[in-house]
Protein backbone atom coordinates (compact mmCIF):
# COMPACT_ATOMS: atom_id res chain seq x y z
CA UNK A 1 0.00 0.00 0.00
CA UNK A 2 1.01 3.66 -0.31
CA UNK A 3 1.77 5.71 2.79
CA UNK A 4 3.51 8.95 3.70
CA UNK A 5 6.56 8.40 5.87
CA UNK A 6 8.19 11.18 7.89
CA UNK A 7 12.00 10.98 7.81
CA UNK A 8 12.77 14.32 9.46
CA UNK A 9 11.83 18.01 9.31
CA UNK A 10 10.80 18.86 5.76
CA UNK A 11 11.39 15.28 4.59
CA UNK A 12 8.05 13.54 3.94
CA UNK A 13 8.12 10.69 1.42
CA UNK A 14 5.37 8.73 -0.31
CA UNK A 15 6.44 5.09 -0.12
CA UNK A 16 5.18 1.59 -0.80
CA UNK A 17 4.95 -0.23 2.52
CA UNK A 18 3.42 -3.53 3.66
CA UNK A 19 -0.27 -3.46 4.48
CA UNK A 20 -0.68 -3.77 8.28
CA UNK A 21 -1.80 -7.11 9.65
CA UNK A 22 -4.16 -6.86 12.63
CA UNK A 23 -3.60 -8.90 15.75
CA UNK A 24 -6.17 -9.78 18.42
CA UNK A 25 -8.33 -6.76 19.16
CA UNK A 26 -6.68 -4.57 16.51
CA UNK A 27 -8.84 -2.91 13.86
CA UNK A 28 -7.67 -2.44 10.29
CA UNK A 29 -9.23 0.66 8.73
CA UNK A 30 -9.31 1.55 5.06
CA UNK A 31 -8.81 5.31 5.14
CA UNK A 32 -11.50 7.33 3.33
CA UNK A 33 -10.11 10.72 4.23
CA UNK A 34 -7.43 12.15 6.52
CA UNK A 35 -7.14 15.77 7.61
CA UNK A 36 -4.14 18.01 8.06
CA UNK A 37 -3.87 20.16 11.16
CA UNK A 38 -1.60 22.65 12.89
CA UNK A 39 0.26 19.91 14.73
CA UNK A 40 1.11 18.20 11.45
CA UNK A 41 2.35 21.52 10.07
CA UNK A 42 4.59 22.16 13.09
CA UNK A 43 5.81 18.56 13.05
CA UNK A 44 6.64 18.76 9.35
CA UNK A 45 8.77 21.82 10.05
CA UNK A 46 10.54 20.81 13.27
CA UNK A 47 9.57 17.29 14.36
CA UNK A 48 7.61 16.47 17.50
CA UNK A 49 8.83 15.15 20.88
CA UNK A 50 5.73 13.01 21.56
CA UNK A 51 4.00 12.21 18.28
CA UNK A 52 7.15 10.97 16.55
CA UNK A 53 9.53 9.49 19.08
CA UNK A 54 11.50 7.52 16.46
CA UNK A 55 12.23 7.97 12.76
CA UNK A 56 11.28 7.19 10.08
CA UNK A 57 7.64 7.24 11.16
CA UNK A 58 4.14 7.04 9.70
CA UNK A 59 2.43 10.43 9.64
CA UNK A 60 -1.03 11.93 10.18
CA UNK A 61 -3.60 11.28 12.91
CA UNK A 62 -7.01 12.73 11.93
CA UNK A 63 -9.04 10.33 9.78
CA UNK A 64 -12.32 8.66 8.94
CA UNK A 65 -12.48 5.28 7.29
CA UNK A 66 -14.07 1.87 6.99
CA UNK A 67 -13.46 -1.01 9.37
CA UNK A 68 -12.28 -3.70 6.97
CA UNK A 69 -13.71 -6.50 9.09
CA UNK A 70 -17.22 -5.09 9.56
CA UNK A 71 -17.71 -2.59 6.73
CA UNK A 72 -18.83 0.12 9.14
CA UNK A 73 -17.55 3.68 8.93
CA UNK A 74 -15.45 4.58 11.97
CA UNK A 75 -13.30 7.30 13.48
CA UNK A 76 -10.75 7.06 16.25
CA UNK A 77 -8.90 9.41 18.52
CA UNK A 78 -5.13 9.23 18.36
CA UNK A 79 -4.49 7.65 21.74
CA UNK A 80 -5.93 5.52 24.51
CA UNK A 81 -5.75 8.36 27.04
CA UNK A 82 -7.70 7.04 29.97
CA UNK A 83 -7.49 9.51 32.86
CA UNK A 84 -8.72 13.02 33.50
CA UNK A 85 -5.28 14.49 32.91
CA UNK A 86 -5.63 13.51 29.27
CA UNK A 87 -2.15 12.02 29.12
CA UNK A 88 -1.75 9.75 26.09
CA UNK A 89 -0.85 6.14 26.81
CA UNK A 90 0.07 5.53 23.18
CA UNK A 91 -0.13 7.81 20.16
CA UNK A 92 -1.46 6.74 16.79
CA UNK A 93 0.13 7.92 13.54
CA UNK A 94 -0.24 6.80 9.97
CA UNK A 95 -3.50 8.33 8.74
CA UNK A 96 -1.83 9.53 5.51
CA UNK A 97 -2.04 6.08 3.99
CA UNK A 98 -4.41 3.72 2.25
CA UNK A 99 -4.80 1.61 5.39
CA UNK A 100 -4.29 2.32 9.08
CA UNK A 101 -4.02 -0.18 11.92
CA UNK A 102 -5.75 0.97 15.11
CA UNK A 103 -4.18 -1.06 17.94
CA UNK A 104 -6.37 -2.83 20.45
CA UNK A 105 -5.42 -0.41 23.24
CA UNK A 106 -6.95 2.48 21.27
CA UNK A 107 -9.69 0.55 19.47
CA UNK A 108 -11.15 -0.69 22.74
CA UNK A 109 -11.47 2.83 24.14
CA UNK A 110 -11.57 5.46 21.41
CA UNK A 111 -12.76 3.85 18.16
CA UNK A 112 -16.35 4.93 17.43
CA UNK A 113 -18.93 4.31 14.69
CA UNK A 114 -19.80 7.36 12.61
CA UNK A 115 -23.44 8.47 12.89
CA UNK A 116 -25.47 8.15 9.71
CA UNK A 117 -25.46 11.31 7.64
CA UNK A 118 -22.24 12.72 9.08
CA UNK A 119 -19.79 13.46 6.28
CA UNK A 120 -16.37 11.76 6.58
CA UNK A 121 -14.51 15.10 6.31
CA UNK A 122 -16.42 16.37 9.34
CA UNK A 123 -16.28 13.13 11.34
CA UNK A 124 -12.49 13.16 10.98
CA UNK A 125 -12.35 16.33 13.13
CA UNK A 126 -13.18 14.35 16.26
CA UNK A 127 -9.67 14.44 17.78
CA UNK A 128 -8.98 18.19 17.62
CA UNK A 129 -12.52 19.01 18.74
CA UNK A 130 -12.16 16.66 21.70
CA UNK A 131 -8.99 18.53 22.68
CA UNK A 132 -10.86 21.85 22.40
CA UNK A 133 -13.71 20.63 24.58
CA UNK A 134 -11.24 19.63 27.25
CA UNK A 135 -9.38 22.93 26.90
CA UNK A 136 -12.54 24.94 27.52
CA UNK A 137 -13.35 22.68 30.45
CA UNK A 138 -9.85 23.28 31.85
CA UNK A 139 -10.50 27.02 31.51
CA UNK A 140 -13.57 26.73 33.74
CA UNK A 141 -15.66 28.94 31.45
CA UNK A 142 -18.85 30.09 33.19
CA UNK A 143 -22.04 31.35 31.57
CA UNK A 144 -21.69 34.88 30.28
CA UNK A 145 -17.92 35.09 30.72
CA UNK A 146 -15.86 36.83 28.06
CA UNK A 147 -13.24 34.51 26.61
CA UNK A 148 -10.41 35.86 24.45
CA UNK A 149 -8.95 33.33 22.01
CA UNK A 150 -5.54 34.14 20.54
CA UNK A 151 -5.53 32.58 17.09
CA UNK A 152 -8.07 32.45 14.27
CA UNK A 153 -7.12 29.11 12.73
CA UNK A 154 -9.23 25.93 12.83
CA UNK A 155 -8.39 25.36 16.50
CA UNK A 156 -9.28 28.93 17.45
CA UNK A 157 -12.62 28.62 15.66
CA UNK A 158 -13.32 25.21 17.22
CA UNK A 159 -12.51 26.66 20.64
CA UNK A 160 -14.94 29.50 19.96
CA UNK A 161 -17.70 26.98 19.25
CA UNK A 162 -16.87 25.12 22.46
CA UNK A 163 -16.91 28.38 24.45
CA UNK A 164 -20.34 29.20 23.03
CA UNK A 165 -21.54 25.70 23.89
CA UNK A 166 -20.37 26.29 27.47
CA UNK A 167 -22.31 29.56 27.66
CA UNK A 168 -19.34 31.91 27.30
CA UNK A 169 -18.79 34.81 24.89
CA UNK A 170 -15.87 34.04 22.57
CA UNK A 171 -13.72 36.82 21.12
CA UNK A 172 -11.12 36.02 18.48
CA UNK A 173 -7.91 38.03 18.82
CA UNK A 174 -5.50 38.43 15.89
CA UNK A 175 -5.36 36.34 12.75
CA UNK A 176 -5.72 37.11 9.08
CA UNK A 177 -8.78 39.10 7.98
CA UNK A 178 -10.13 36.19 5.94
CA UNK A 179 -9.96 33.94 9.00
CA UNK A 180 -11.46 36.53 11.33
CA UNK A 181 -14.37 36.80 8.89
CA UNK A 182 -15.35 33.23 9.85
CA UNK A 183 -15.70 34.10 13.55
CA UNK A 184 -19.47 34.81 13.45
CA UNK A 185 -20.08 31.35 11.95
CA UNK A 186 -18.71 29.89 15.18
CA UNK A 187 -20.58 32.27 17.52
CA UNK A 188 -17.57 34.51 18.10
CA UNK A 189 -16.83 38.20 17.73
CA UNK A 190 -13.45 39.75 17.02
CA UNK A 191 -11.64 42.24 19.21
CA UNK A 192 -8.53 43.04 21.22
CA UNK A 193 -9.28 40.64 24.09
CA UNK A 194 -8.35 43.18 26.75
CA UNK A 195 -9.58 42.45 30.29
CA UNK A 196 -11.13 39.08 29.43
CA UNK A 197 -12.27 36.70 32.15
CA UNK A 198 -10.50 33.86 30.38
CA UNK A 199 -7.74 33.90 27.77
CA UNK A 200 -7.01 30.82 25.65
CA UNK A 201 -3.74 30.82 23.70
CA UNK A 202 -4.33 28.90 20.46
CA UNK A 203 -1.57 30.14 18.16
CA UNK A 204 1.43 28.27 19.54
CA UNK A 205 3.80 31.20 19.03
CA UNK A 206 6.16 32.94 21.46
CA UNK A 207 4.33 36.22 20.89
CA UNK A 208 0.93 34.73 21.73
CA UNK A 209 2.26 32.94 24.82
CA UNK A 210 3.77 36.16 26.16
CA UNK A 211 0.71 38.23 25.31
CA UNK A 212 -1.92 35.95 26.86
CA UNK A 213 -1.39 36.89 30.54
CA UNK A 214 -1.44 40.59 29.63
CA UNK A 215 -5.01 40.27 28.33
CA UNK A 216 -6.52 38.55 31.36
CA UNK A 217 -8.34 40.64 33.93
CA UNK A 218 -7.29 40.47 37.61
CA UNK A 219 -8.35 37.09 38.92
CA UNK A 220 -8.60 35.76 35.37
CA UNK A 221 -7.47 32.46 33.92
CA UNK A 222 -5.05 31.82 31.06
CA UNK A 223 -5.02 28.45 29.30
CA UNK A 224 -2.09 27.55 27.07
CA UNK A 225 -3.49 25.34 24.34
CA UNK A 226 -1.01 25.81 21.47
CA UNK A 227 2.13 23.75 22.06
CA UNK A 228 5.65 25.04 21.70
CA UNK A 229 9.03 23.41 21.17
CA UNK A 230 11.00 21.86 24.03
CA UNK A 231 13.07 24.43 25.90
CA UNK A 232 10.87 27.40 24.96
CA UNK A 233 10.62 29.96 27.75
CA UNK A 234 7.73 32.13 28.92
CA UNK A 235 8.12 35.71 30.13
CA UNK A 236 5.50 36.73 32.69
CA UNK A 237 5.06 39.90 34.76
CA UNK A 238 5.54 38.37 38.20
CA UNK A 239 3.96 41.38 39.91
CA UNK A 240 0.68 41.01 37.99
CA UNK A 241 0.68 37.24 38.32
CA UNK A 242 1.02 37.46 42.10
CA UNK A 243 -0.86 40.58 43.15
CA UNK A 244 -3.64 40.31 40.58
CA UNK A 245 -4.00 36.56 41.23
CA UNK A 246 -4.05 35.31 37.68
CA UNK A 247 -4.13 31.56 37.04
CA UNK A 248 -1.97 30.03 34.27
CA UNK A 249 -2.52 26.45 33.16
CA UNK A 250 -1.83 24.21 30.20
CA UNK A 251 -4.20 21.98 28.28
CA UNK A 252 -3.03 19.04 26.20
CA UNK A 253 -4.90 16.15 24.64
CA UNK A 254 -8.28 14.63 25.49
CA UNK A 255 -10.05 11.86 27.41
CA UNK A 256 -12.55 9.26 26.17
CA UNK A 257 -15.53 11.27 27.41
CA UNK A 258 -14.35 14.31 25.45
CA UNK A 259 -13.93 12.14 22.34
CA UNK A 260 -17.53 10.94 22.58
CA UNK A 261 -18.79 14.45 23.26
CA UNK A 262 -16.88 15.72 20.22
CA UNK A 263 -18.49 13.18 17.89
CA UNK A 264 -21.95 14.13 19.17
CA UNK A 265 -21.10 17.83 18.74
CA UNK A 266 -20.00 17.26 15.15
CA UNK A 267 -23.12 15.24 14.37
CA UNK A 268 -25.38 17.89 15.87
CA UNK A 269 -24.80 20.25 12.94
CA UNK A 270 -24.69 23.13 15.40
CA UNK A 271 -21.80 24.75 13.52
CA UNK A 272 -20.61 24.68 9.89
CA UNK A 273 -17.61 22.46 10.61
CA UNK A 274 -17.19 21.76 6.90
CA UNK A 275 -16.06 25.37 6.38
CA UNK A 276 -12.79 24.48 8.11
CA UNK A 277 -11.76 22.27 5.17
CA UNK A 278 -10.40 24.57 2.49
CA UNK A 279 -8.25 22.28 0.34
CA UNK A 280 -8.33 18.73 -0.98
CA UNK A 281 -5.25 16.77 -2.08
CA UNK A 282 -3.99 13.27 -2.68
CA UNK A 283 -1.16 11.67 -0.73
CA UNK A 284 1.30 13.04 -3.27
CA UNK A 285 0.20 16.61 -2.55
CA UNK A 286 0.64 16.74 1.23
CA UNK A 287 4.35 17.57 1.41
CA UNK A 288 4.05 20.53 -0.96
CA UNK A 289 1.00 21.83 0.90
CA UNK A 290 2.75 21.72 4.27
CA UNK A 291 5.94 23.20 2.86
CA UNK A 292 4.13 26.24 1.45
CA UNK A 293 0.54 26.54 2.71
CA UNK A 294 -1.70 28.83 0.61
CA UNK A 295 -2.89 32.00 2.32
CA UNK A 296 -6.48 30.74 2.52
CA UNK A 297 -5.47 27.36 3.96
CA UNK A 298 -7.17 26.10 7.14
CA UNK A 299 -7.36 22.33 6.88
CA UNK A 300 -6.87 19.99 3.93
CA UNK A 301 -8.72 16.78 3.25
CA UNK A 302 -6.28 14.11 2.09
CA UNK A 303 -7.68 11.32 -0.08
CA UNK A 304 -5.58 8.15 -0.45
Amino acid sequence: MRALIFHGPGDLRLEDVPRPQPGPGDVLVQVEVALTDGTDLKTFRRGHPLLLDSLPSPFGHEFCGVDVATGRRVVAANSAAGDERGQPLRLLNGAYAEYLLVPEAIASVNLLPVPLGLEPEVAAMIEPLACCLRGVERAGVAAGERVAILGAGPIGLMLAACVADAGGRAEIVGGRPERRALAPLFDATTGDGEDANVVIEAAGTAEAWDRAPELARPGGTVVYFGGRESGAELRVDAYRLHYEERTLRGSFHHTPRHVRAALAFLASGAFPWERLVTHRVGLDGVAALLADPPRDYLKAAVYP
